[in-house]
């Protein structure tokens, strides 16, 4: 009998935000396979090297972390391949705001051009790419060495669609191509 090997992998530097708080490290992902995929459609537990646990200054050679307890997940864009730029083809940018327990996470989504920011949610699963975000931990937060700086300019963030408390659209909206915001008719709350 011959086991195969495994298929090999790159290392992407990640920040995640859990439960337990901040923790860094590189996870090991498919050559072939996207960051975003790999959140999506990982084993329960995502092997990671070299993690810097909250509380603690010297890292771990290996971690196991639940991919449910990730929260938010800000992974070098060049190691996780993920575009920086928004908008594009059939698609534009929209500026949001997401609540989340620990924090505010602010940026912009792609979602199709004239479809409305609910239309977009109500297919939202996994992970939502954010770009060209900013982190803004509630007051009570501790702050952590592998957090990113409050209002630091973040090109990509992936966060978690069960872990958002909720979403609004940005008051100062840097998209375009969309309808705006809901009238205040009736018709425009009805669940459909």
């Amino acid at each position: 009998m011959t086991i195969a090997a495994p298929p090999a992998t790159r290392i992407v530097s990640t920040s995640c935000l859990t439960e337990a708080g901040w923790l860094l490290g590189g996870f090991h992902v498919p050559i072939q396979q996207s960051f975003g995929d790999f959140l999506q459609n990982g084993d329960v537990f995502l092997p990671m090297t070299d993690v810097t646990l909250p509380g603690e200054s010297e890292p771990r050679p290996f971690f196991a972390l639940r991919r449910e307890d990730i929260r938010l997940a800000l992974p070098d864009p060049r190691e996780a391949r993920i575009e920086t730029i928004t908008g594009r083809a059939f698609t534009s940018p929209w500026s949001v705001v997401c609540l989340l327990e620990d924090g505010v996470l602010e940026g912009q989504i792609d979602f199709l051009t004239n479809q409305r920011l609910s239309d977009h949610l109500r297919a939202a699963r996994g992970y939502l790419l954010v770009r060209e975000a900013s982190w803004r931990p509630h007051a009570a937060a501790e702050p952590s060495d592998a957090g990113p700086a409050i209002g630091a300019s973040l090109p990509v963030a992936l966060v978690s669609t069960p872990r958002i408390v909720g979403i609004a659209e940005a008051t100062a909206q840097r998209g375009h191509g969309h309808p705006g915001r809901y009238n205040t008719t009736e018709s425009d709350y009805e669940v459909g």
